[in-house]
């Protein structure tokens, strides 16, 4: 009897507990499904299915004979500790992954490095700065968007900007991927074909060796830069592919070499005796002068308590006599420019700087171009706060005193005397439309310019270290005061060959390299020698330099 109890007991205790759990999992599956049903089947499908982005690569870059300079590639990457670690690179043809997880970025790669550098720019990150003023649209914060900096990358950035691509991917619970259910494919930008020949580029960047100078190569007839060298330079992949920050570093604390500064159109320079082709246009333009109008090189010049030397005075205290004007050219006369400039007045002298492009942007597909500075008296008035004088016409008239340049500016008036008067604007796109514009200046001026110039790269001229070349060059040399209270100064030579058939021009400017005749006209010389098929030619170094 007692043990029968006892399990009855038990029984009714089991029943209880059963019932009890029974009604306490209903309770929980009525609040689950029916009360908060609706809640928890949304967070459940959020979880599972997840919009991702497909990062769209930029347009490639290529050189004038489509040889690869800047393209997109796919940076592949392991996650290790929630964090990135980058593997390998593969070519880019599209988002091409299917049935996993995407492990890879897009990055950028520059194939010529530091010769193309300053030309390609790099791209980085959009910042919440960049994403408020985007010209293009499109951009997102806080995603793997790009834009471009500095070069084609920041003034083409609208072309070679793809559009992104999504797709919809299952994950498990925690966030791991399982399937993709869908995708919206990425577009690829634009191809961008420069007008530069990466070649020679390339040749010459290696040619400086590091120097502070830039180099500038053009078609007169079309305004189309094959060069356009800068150097010191930067390799954008340090930015844009490999992240060095300890190369950025390095790039952005350089205050002595600025490697980041494009010499070519982002500095302003005094042009010294180059700009005296400018002067002898106006001179012959205003009738100030004739071809064979004589002026008597004296050495010097005295205005009050102030002297203006010609530069064979002050080397070794020689004169040249009577100089005309392919005379002046050839033999770079100091005292006729200075006269010349008084008989001109800075009016004129700047309505000509104007027409040949000086003071304003010759609208190169670059970011960072300056405009340069082309003085007048209202200038120095608003600026210095002081009038013209006559000392300030002698300066200018040699390309010293406030006049500032541009290397590319010196290039492309070069190529105005080089295509008969026709100025094109300059362009690094290989496909751009020419726009050329005659200045209307006479056949007869041209002539002398062209006269001038090629006696300036002949025996007795100038530019000596050219003496020896077959092909028939024009060329004028420069050697421009820095004005910072040194010694230093810029070496210049512009020139453009053959002489009576132009195929290029080519400007030099070595950043307190020297004189002209002794620095930057053995550059051009050795760049020639390839250029023009002349091997055995000599261009001689100097021991003493003769010439201004």
């Amino acid at each position: 009897m007692g043990n029968n109890e006892n399990h009855d007991w038990q029984y009714w205790l089991i029943n209880w507990g059963l019932l009890t759990t029974l009604g306490i999992l209903l309770v929980a599956f009525i609040r689950l499904s029916v009360i908060r049903g609706g809640f928890y089947r949304g967070l459940a499908f959020e979880n599972k299915i997840v919009e991702t982005i497909l990062p769209a690569g930029r347009g490639d870059i290529k050189d004038r004979k489509g040889r690869l300079i800047g393209k997109s590639v796919y940076q592949f990457f392991e996650t290790e500790n929630g964090e990135k670690k980058f593997i390998n690179s593969g070519e880019y043809d599209g988002a091409k992954f299917e049935g996993k997880d995407r492990l890879w970025e897009i990055k950028r790669q520059y194939s010529y490095k530091e010769s193309m550098g300053l030309i390609t720019g790099y791209v980085g990150l959009a910042d919440e700065a960049e994403v408020k003023v985007d010209r293009c649209g499109g951009l997102r914060l806080g995603s793997e968007d790009v834009i471009g900096r500095g070069g084609v990358e920041e003034f083409l950035d609208c072309d070679l900007r793809g559009v992104a691509g999504r797709r919809l991917v299952e994950v498990d619970a925690k966030g791991k991927y399982v399937r993709e259910l869908g995708r919206e494919e990425p577009t690829v930008g634009k191809t961008v074909e420069l007008s530069i020949d990466a070649y020679w580029q390339d040749k010459i960047y290696q040619i400086l060796k590091g120097r502070k100078a830039t180099v500038i190569i053009s078609e007169p007839q079309t305004g189309k830069i094959l060069s356009l060298v800068s150097s010191p330079s930067i390799d954008a992949n340090a930015f844009s592919y490999l992240v060095d920050n300890k190369l950025i570093k390095l790039y952005l604390e350089d205050t002595q070499n600025l490697p980041l500064l494009n010499r070519s159109i982002a500095t302003r320079y005094h042009p010294g005796s180059v700009f005296k082709l400018v002067m002898a246009t106006a001179g012959l333009e205003e009738k100030a002068v004739e071809k064979d109008t004589t002026i008597e090189d004296t050495g010097v010049i005295k205005v009050g308590d102030y002297s203006f030397n010609n530069w064979l005075w002050t080397k070794r205290g020689g004169t040249d006599g009577m100089v005309d004007m392919v005379k002046a050219l050839k033999r770079s006369n100091d005292i006729y420019f200075y006269k010349l400039g008084e008989l001109l007045g800075v009016s004129k002298i700047h309505k000509w700087a104007d027409k040949f492009g000086y003071g304003e942007k010759t609208g190169i597909e670059l970011a960072g171009e300056l405009p340069g500075i082309n003085p007048t008296d209202q200038w120095k008035r608003d600026t210095k706060g002081d009038r013209w004088y006559l000392g300030d016409t002698y300066h200018l008239s040699i390309g010293q005193g406030f006049l500032g340049v541009t290397p590319l500016q010196v290039n492309q008036s070069t190529n105005v005397i080089a295509n008969n008067g026709t100025k094109c604007k300059m362009s690094i796109l290989k496909n751009s439309k020419n726009d050329c514009q005659s200045l209307g200046i006479k056949r007869a001026t041209i002539e002398t310019l062209r006269e001038g110039m090629m006696e300036a790269c002949h025996t007795g001229g100038t530019a000596w270290p050219l003496f020896n070349f077959k092909t028939k060059i024009a060329c004028k040399t420069g050697t421009a005061e820095v004005g910072d209270g040194s010694k230093d100064t810029h070496a210049w030579l512009t020139a453009f060959a053959p002489a009576d058939n132009p195929e290029i021009s080519i400007t030099v400017m070595m950043e307190r390299g020297g004189e002209g005749s002794d620095v930057a006209a053995p550059i051009v010389g050795d760049i020639l020698k390839e250029w023009f098929n002349e091997p055995n030619t000599t261009v001689p170094r100097p021991s003493v330099s003769p010439t201004n």
